[in-house]
């Protein structure tokens, strides 16, 4: 009787851990996943060239408006020629982030 009580209560800790552990893979898969989506709106931007001042925030997909949505913000730094490029990408209504800097040089 024991024994049976010592297992059942190694298999409810061994379930917790298993729950947490799941958890906590998803939520490396979404931050990695906003990662992905922050570094290639930074490659957008590179590729277009020379970016205006401004501030913008957007859904990255369209049809899917509880999926993930950015904000993009250029601001001049103390260096002429040079702009800042602060990429934020947000995430479960936007309750969690992960942001990427770039800078840029007028060719």
């Amino acid at each position: 009787m024991v024994a049976v009580a010592v297992a059942a209560i190694a298999l409810v800790s061994l379930v917790t851990i298993v729950i947490s552990a799941l958890e906590l893979e998803g939520q490396a898969r979404k931050m990695t996943e906003a990662t992905l989506i922050a570094e290639d709106k930074l490659k957008e931007i590179e590729r277009t060239g020379y970016p205006e001042v401004a501030q913008m925030e957007a859904l990255v997909d369209e049809t899917d408006p509880s999926g993930f949505a950015y904000r993009l913000t250029v601001t001049e730094t103390p260096i002429d020629d040079v702009r800042q490029v602060d990429v934020e990408v947000l995430w479960d209504n936007k309750r969690r982030s992960v942001s990427l800097v770039g800078y840029f040089m007028k060719k």
